[in-house]
Formats: structure tokens, C-alpha cells, sequence
């Protein structure tokens, strides 16, 4: 299509190129691309022509296109926007729509606990997270520390048995985490002028640390996330039970009405508040299933536990695999897979597996075909990292500090073992007492170090993915057990499943992140900056 130079001034503004057949959108509200694109599905014109002749010439919106630079504020107009949702959108489009706009949202000073709200709600949603491994947590705003106060605690005789608690782990958190570098650097001795080896020390003191922080930390939060996605996380976070989400809500659709509004106008509509009651009376007609609960018992270790796997997975795969390669209808090809022996099944499977040069370069979907189902008792940092994988079904309880706590290896045989168990024992005692009353409020004390128990399902890619990424050499090493135990369960039971795990590190390590640091240090030389913050 050729544009005259009326036409290419107009549409440089808002698209990468007036030429090519790629070409990226730019400049535009939201609801203008999703509702462009949804009328893009249904006619025969290209793009730029469409939006040249049923868009900018649109009587609702020419005000929108006429006399706009870059420049002109009054280009985002949401009023204007929202009136031409109404009377373009619907006309063009359907739920799906509301998957083409997006919005890149920030949350400040919310509490862990909070986030795990939040990120349960994984699909359509990209979270990125402050970092307990690289930032210190013990940051004092008008000479306190940050943690959340959820007002029902607060306005309870256990307010000052809650603020004394917090304040204590976090005091305790801030000597381990600054004092214990200089002895790291003895156990771990390296070039004290190395950037790289500086900030390894840092991280580790973290990683060590971190096990004091609760769940009433404040945080940062970034989330990217299409308008349908928002939608459906607006409803959840309404119906949570606890009331800093259900106050987050409000403020994240009042912003987001900003930006995306008509695609987030359901999670408070009929349909919308309809769906949140369906949400609160389920849980209402399930609450008689916690008379089930029964006294925990202290584990004191992570344990992982194979609860369920498939009963013929080779032959699934390869049944998968034949399916796509003959003309054989899925019957047939299991018919095919089940006549093969052992010998020819590792055959097929060393061929499809063994060809990958790098955990980079995935195995193909064939493995998906099969789930396996584990229950996982580990610490709650370990939970806080395997939860975010998308492609899982996890079952999680509510958080608790009566497992017992693990102990890093490095507290245990230093100085700060017995502040570190006292801290522990204190998050115990207070979870405890206030648990009796608030149930839901008292999961703020649970500490990083806490043992807790979750159930994941996952299918084998996935399964392999999760384990090749948790056991690399820069990861906790928390979780790197985890992700070892997994693998480990799954060749015990199908040796002829090892090519699976080709790429995942049974190796431990002492400063896991040092080598990662490293490359980081020598790529930011070379463009002259400072890769690592004091």
C-alpha cells in the first residue's frame, strides 16, 4: 500500500514505519489498539489503512488524530476514550479484545504477603519483585522499619506483641545481614578488589539473612498484564480475605481506569460483583474443612515427595511423537508406542532429548503429555520462587512458623545462631497467640525461614524447565535442592527418563553467584557502568 505524504505524516506518529510489512504501534491509548486490532480481525484492509479511513476520519474520534504530536497530553483524553469503547469496540469486538490493551502497573510499600495475593493470579500477568537477595530489607523511613500493620492487629490487645515482634526480627535481620559479610569473606576467601566477588558476598549475606524477614516486609511489585487478565485479578483481589488486598484493589483499578479503563469496567459491574459473591460463598461453604486440621508437627528439613505420576510415560510420549509423524489416528500410534522395546523406546527418546546443546534450547512438547503431582515442604522463600512458574497447578495452606524454621548452614556454626534462634522462637510464640484470634493476620509473622507445604502438578516440560533453571549455579540454594530432589525422584522411578533431566546441575556451590556476577562485571565495562549498587 503507498500513502501519500498527508497520509505517512499522520501515521509516522503512531506507527514504527508507513512501508514495510512489520511494523510496531506506537503512541496510542490502549483502548485504541486493542479495538483496532479487533477490527483489523474482521476486514479485508491492511492495518494503516484501516486506521487512516475508519479511525482517524471517525466521527467520534477525529478529535483524537487531528493537530497530534508526540507531545500533546490531551491525546490520552479517557473520556473520549472510554465514549469511543462504547460505541466502537462493542460493535467489533468481543472478550478477547480486552487481551490487546495493556498496562504496566507499580505497587510500592505492599507487604509479602501481599504479592503472593497477587501473583497467584499468574496468566496474561508478567510480576517482578524487590529482591531479598540483592537489596537490604532493613531500610528505616522516620527511624522505622517497614512493615505493614494490618489494622485488625493493631486495634487488638496483640498490637504491641506485633509491632515488638517485627521490630525485633528486623533489628536481628540488620546485625546478620551487615555483620556476618566480614565473616563470609573468611570462609569464602577472594580478590577483595573484584566488584564481582564484593557484591557475591553481599548477596550471600542476603540469602542468609533473608530467613528473619516476615511476611509483613514491605515490598515493590511491578506488573505488566493485558486488560482481561487485570479484569480477572481485580475480582479475585476484591473476594481475598485479607483486608490490605481487598483495599489494594481499589486503588489498582483507580489507576488502571486511567489508562485501560473500558477493559476493566466488568470487575465492578453486575457481571462483576456477581462473580465476586460466587467467589466469597464458596469459600463460606468450604470453611467447615478447617475442623479437619490437626496438630502440626516440627519438620525442621525440606522433604519432597512424589505423590502421583503417569502410569505409562514413555509410551505416552512416544505414542505423541508417532502420532505427528505418520497418519496414524493417537489410538493406533499408543498401539504402535506400547509394541516397541526397551531398547528401541530409548532409542526414540535419546533422539528427540539428546540433540540439545543447552538448557536455552527446550525439549519439544511431547512432554507434555505427561504430569506428575509432588508435595513440597520447604521453606518459604522456596515457595516464593516456584510459585511464579505459569505453566503449574499448585495447592498452597495457609502459612504458618509451626514446621519449624530452616538454619543456613553458615548461622548455625557462626556467632549469630543463637540471635538467629531466638528470632525464630519470638516469630513462633507471637504467630501463635494471634493465629488463636486472627488466623488469616497472623500469616504476617511467618518468616522466610519457615518450613511450609504446598502441592505442585506439572507436566514433564515444565517439570524440566523448573528443574534445569532452580538447580543452576546462581540459583538459592535452597531451591536448588528442590529442584535436584524432583529430577532425582523422576530417574528413580523412570531411568529412561534421564535425558530429560540432561541439563540439570546436581552440584553444589559456595558462592553461587559469583560466577554470574562476574559476566555481568566484565559486559558493564565495556559500556563504561557500574553494575552493582552500594
Amino acid at each position: 500500500m503507498k500513502f501519500t505524504k498527508d497520509q505517512q505524516k499522520i501515521l509516522k506518529n503512531y506507527f514504527t514505519n508507513c512501508n514495510n510489512d512489520v511494523f510496531v504501534l506506537t503512541n496510542l491509548p490502549e483502548v485504541i489498539k486493542g479495538t483496532l486490532f479487533s477490527r483489523y480481525s474482521r476486514s479485508s484492509k491492511d492495518l494503516r489503512t484501516l486506521f487512516l479511513e475508519e479511525f482517524v476520519s471517525s466521527k467520534y474520534i477525529k478529535d483524537f488524530f487531528e493537530n497530534q504530536t508526540f507531545f500533546n497530553q490531551n491525546f490520552l483524553d479517557t473520556k473520549k476514550a472510554e465514549d469511543f469503547y462504547q460505541r466502537i469496540l462493542i460493535g467489533y469486538g468481543d472478550d478477547s479484545v480486552a487481551e490487546l490493551g495493556g498496562a504496566h502497573l507499580a505497587i510500592e510499600n505492599i507487604s509479602v504477603l501481599a504479592t503472593k495475593s497477587l501473583e497467584e493470579h499468574r496468566l496474561g500477568l508478567s510480576f517482578l519483585e524487590k529482591s531479598s537477595r540483592y537489596v537490604y530489607f532493613d531500610k528505616k523511613v522516620n527511624n522505622q522499619y517497614q512493615f505493614y500493620k494490618p489494622p485488625k492487629i493493631l486495634n487488638s490487645k496483640f498490637r504491641n506483641l506485633y509491632l515488638e515482634t517485627n521490630n525485633f526480627l528486623f533489628e536481628s535481620y540488620s546485625q546478620i545481614v551487615r555483620k556476618l559479610q566480614p565473616v563470609l569473606k573468611e570462609i569464602y576467601p577472594g580478590d577483595e578488589n573484584d566488584p564481582a566477588y564484593k557484591f557475591s558476598i553481599r548477596a550471600k549475606a542476603c540469602d542468609l539473612a533473608r530467613g528473619l524477614l516476615p511476611l509483613a516486609a514491605k515490598t515493590n511489585l511491578g506488573i505488566y498484564g493485558n486488560g482481561r487478565a487485570f479484569e480477572y485479578l481485580l475480582i479475585n483481589l476484591y473476594s481475598d480475605p485479607l483486608e490490605e488486598v481487598k483495599n489494594l484493589a481499589f486503588q489498582i483499578q483507580k489507576n488502571l481506569e486511567k489508562v485501560i479503563k473500558p477493559f476493566i469496567l466488568r470487575a465492578k459491574n453486575d457481571k462483576g460483583l456477581a462473580y465476586q459473591r460466587y467467589l466469597y460463598s464458596r469459600e463460606k461453604a468450604l470453611k467447615a474443612l478447617a475442623n479437619y486440621n490437626s496438630s502440626q508437627k516440627t519438620i525442621n528439613n525440606s522433604q519432597v515427595k512424589l505423590i502421583e505420576g503417569d502410569s505409562r510415560p514413555v509410551e505416552k510420549i512416544i505414542a505423541a511423537l508417532i502420532f505427528e509423524k505418520t497418519n496414524l489416528n493417537y489410538k493406533q500410534a499408543f498401539q504402535k508406542a506400547l509394541k516397541l522395546n526397551s531398547q528401541e523406546k530409548q532409542k526414540i527418546l535419546n533422539n528427540y532429548l539428546n540433540l540439545r546443546e543447552n538448557r536455552f534450547q527446550k525439549p519439544g512438547r511431547a512432554l507434555e503429555q505427561i504430569y506428575f503431582t509432588f508435595e513440597i515442604t520447604a521453606d518459604w522463600g522456596v515457595y516464593k520462587d516456584l510459585m511464579r512458574h505459569r505453566v503449574l497447578t499448585r495447592f498452597k495452606q495457609n502459612f504458618t512458623n509451626e514446621l519449624g524454621f530452616f538454619i543456613p548452614q553458615e548461622i548455625s556454626h557462626s556467632a549469630f545462631k543463637d540471635l538467629y534462634l531466638l528470632a525464630t522462637d519470638q516469630a513462633l510464640d507471637s504467630f501463635s497467640k494471634i493465629k488463636k484470634v486472627f488466623p488469616i493476620e497472623a500469616q504476617y509473622l511467618v518468616l522466610h525461614s519457615s518450613f511450609n507445604r504446598f502441592l505442585i502438578k506439572l507436566n514433564l516440560r515444565e517439570i524440566n524447565h523448573l528443574t534445569e533453571l532452580r538447580s543452576s549455579q546462581q540459583g538459592h540454594s535452597s531451591y536448588r535442592k528442590i529442584a535436584q530432589q524432583i529430577a532425582q525422584l523422576i530417574i528413580n522411578k523412570y531411568p529412561i527418563l534421564k535425558p530429560v533431566f540432561k541439563f540439570v546441575d546436581f552440584n553444589d556451590y559456595d558462592l553461587e553467584r559469583l560466577k554470574a556476577f562476574q559476566k555481568i562485571e566484565e559486559k558493564a565495562k565495556k559500556l563504561n557502568v557500574s553494575p552493582f549498587e552500594e
